[in-house]
């Protein structure tokens, strides 16, 4: 380093002259303009603009809002340099004796003027307009992911949606029947499925843009393997359930019945529902997310016209009634699965393909403890529900119709939000996979306002169209009244439904579905279920508003819980696990 030079992190290299008054200051300033040789700009920008996540996809443009998060921790730099001064030359040193300080003179009457300040002042509004311009960014993609994956959730939910409809004109046991159904099948199977394959919202998105993007096939093709093994047991469950019902539960026979007729017939559609989830999330941790809309467009439409064409049609060699609406919609999973593998197979691209490989047959070890981890997460809040809905069935049979509308309303308000956790999952893991944690916990905080706003509307059109939203489900007065009656519980509780379902994708990007396991089961469990259970069935007897009570009571807890969790998490140490698991770095002697 010549003279005159500045070095990046200590005070002035040593001169061969005295250096004169203020130049360790304007050396300091000097600090803020220099470029470092990673492409990093000072801490006036704190952004790196070097390279994106991984290949476009969909249109996508390369833009700043890929780029490098601020450097928070280098907020020091603005700070005077505290290096102690060096001796001019050799005539100081002899000059001194014994009562000469070794380290020179005092550094105590350096000042800073007026342009020093306006100097540092100028730094922080420019990190602070980088900030803001990584946060808009973050904005914009998450916006761009959750709209296709909420136009697929939609389409999704609205083969459940047809059958609550369908069903519920024929009669109340009827729509009872298909309520008892559907939650059997969401305990017993659609829940374990959801969960297990969660574990590819970490995997599948950390290794899309890690050095290894071939490896998510290879994740997708293990949790297929062990998801089709499950659905063996899962098949014979569903062929004996009306039993299990009927004497195990003490289910109203005609009920249990409706339900067991109701199962048999879903069954043919869970090897197809299992494969397409693992495809779509396969396909959305390359960012093609409008794909599975795709295939919904097929197969809504199918469902529509075979639920019509089963149950209400005036031919009568072709109207089958109740039975109907599970064979519609069983033909309709086989129609959106096959249309996602044949987009899958002829217009996907091949980046994240590694081929079929007898590796999917072994080292299934990560994939299945993040697949129970996710397991524990999401199907310890959907068995809470179920429960919940189960505990109405002793209520009779038309708290348990009403419980049906109510669960259907919540379960469709939700959709947005479980949208946003998909695409915070997707955006968090290919961030965490190309080592952006700063960025990623941008991602956090974005993903976090926009759950608030959505919750927000929610809740509004809740309470503005209480009194009318019953009859879009059924025409009996009294369901009507129960759910004008409980839906203000509903609209309370959004926000926290909100929060908790957005900070699970979160947790799940960053391969912490187990943390938020925890979460859930003391609040759901622990706090949430007895509270409501005591007040539907002990002291003040508060029926259906005592369980949605007890519900209200656990999303709080859940909400506050992992926003906390996700808002003081240490995103370095959560990117360098993300190498350590994708085996893109080694543990140091086992760390």
């Amino acid at each position: 380093m010549q003279s005159g030079q500045t070095s990046l992190h200590g005070g002035p290299a040593a001169p061969s002259t005295s250096p004169s008054p203020g130049s360790s200051l304007d050396d300091e300033r000097g600090r803020l303009k220099v470029r470092r040789s990673d492409g990093r700009l000072s801490i006036g920008s704190g952004y790196s603009t070097e390279r994106r996540l991984s290949p476009t996809r969909e249109g996508d443009e390369t833009t700043d809002e890929e780029t490098e998060a601020p450097f928070e921790d280098e907020e020091e730099d603005l700070r005077p340099s505290r290096s102690p001064p060096v001796y001019a030359n050799h005539a100081q040193l002899a000059a001194a004796d014994e009562h000469t300080p070794l380290l020179g003179p005092s550094t105590s009457s350096i000042t800073i003027t007026p342009a020093d300040t306006q100097a540092f002042d100028e730094a922080r509004r420019l990190k602070d307009e980088a900030d803001m311009h990584a946060a808009k960014g973050e904005v914009a993609v998450l916006l761009r992911y959750t709209v296709p994956i909420l136009g697929t959730h939609f389409l999704e939910y609205s083969l459940m949606l047809a059958v609550v409809l369908s069903c519920g004109h024929l009669g109340t046991a009827e729509l009872a029947g298909a309520s008892l159904a559907n939650m059997t099948a969401n305990v017993s199977a659609l829940s374990v499925i959801q969960g297990f394959v969660s574990a590819l919202d970490t995997l599948c998105p950390q290794a899309y843009t890690s050095p290894r993007p071939k490896d998510t096939s290879l994740h997708a093709l293990r949790t297929l393997v062990i998801c089709l093994i499950g659905n063996i047991p899962q098949i014979f469950f569903f062929y004996h359930a009306e039993w299990i019902l009927r004497e195990g539960l003490k289910q109203d026979p005609e009920v249990a019945f409706r339900a067991g007729q109701y199962l048999k017939a879903f069954a043919f559609g869970l090897p197809a529902y299992t494969g397409f989830e693992v495809i779509r999330r396969w396909l959305q941790a390359q960012g093609l997310m409008t794909a599975p809309v795709l295939a919904l467009v097929f197969a809504a439409p199918v469902n529509f016209a075979l639920n019509w064409l089963l149950v209400w049609s005036p031919w009568e060699g072709v109207r089958i009634g109740f039975i109907g609406a599970p064979i519609a919609t069983a033909v309709s999973i086989n129609v959106m699965f096959f249309t996602l593998l044949i987009y899958s197979f002829f217009y996907a691209p091949r980046d994240a393909w590694g081929g079929f490989d007898k590796r999917m047959f072994s080292g299934l070890g990560l994939n299945l403890r993040l697949g129970f981890a996710g397991i524990a997460m999401v199907g310890s809040e959907w068995w809470c529900w179920e429960i919940v809905g189960l505990a109405t069935s002793y209520l009779g049979p038309t708290a348990l119709a009403a419980q049906s509308v109510l669960l259907t309303t919540a379960s469709l308000f939700y959709q947005c939000q479980y949208a946003l956790s998909v695409a915070a999952a997707v955006r968090v893991g290919n961030l965490l996979g190309a080592q952006k944690p700063r960025l990623a916990r941008v991602t956090s905080r974005m993903t976090i306002l926009i759950a608030v706003i959505v919750s927000a509307f929610n809740s509004t059109v809740l309470v503005l169209f209480r009194g009318v939203w019953g009859r879009l489900f059924s025409s009996e007065p009294a369901i009507v009244r129960i759910v004008a009656g409980v839906l203000p519980l509903v609209a309370a509780f959004q926000l926290m439904d909100g929060l908790s379902g957005a900070m699970s994708g979160v947790l799940r990007g960053a391969g912490k579905p187990g943390l938020g396991a925890y979460i859930n089961i003391l609040s759901y469990y622990i706090i949430g279920l007895p509270v409501g259970m005591m007040l539907t069935f002990l002291g003040p007897k508060l029926g259906l508003n005592g369980l949605w009570v007890g519900l209200t009571v656990a999303l709080t807890c859940t909400g506050i819980s992992l926003t906390y969790i996700v808002w003081v998490m240490n995103w370095e140490k959560e990117s360098e696990t993300t190498r350590v698991r994708l085996g893109v770095a080694k543990r140091d002697e086992e760390d």
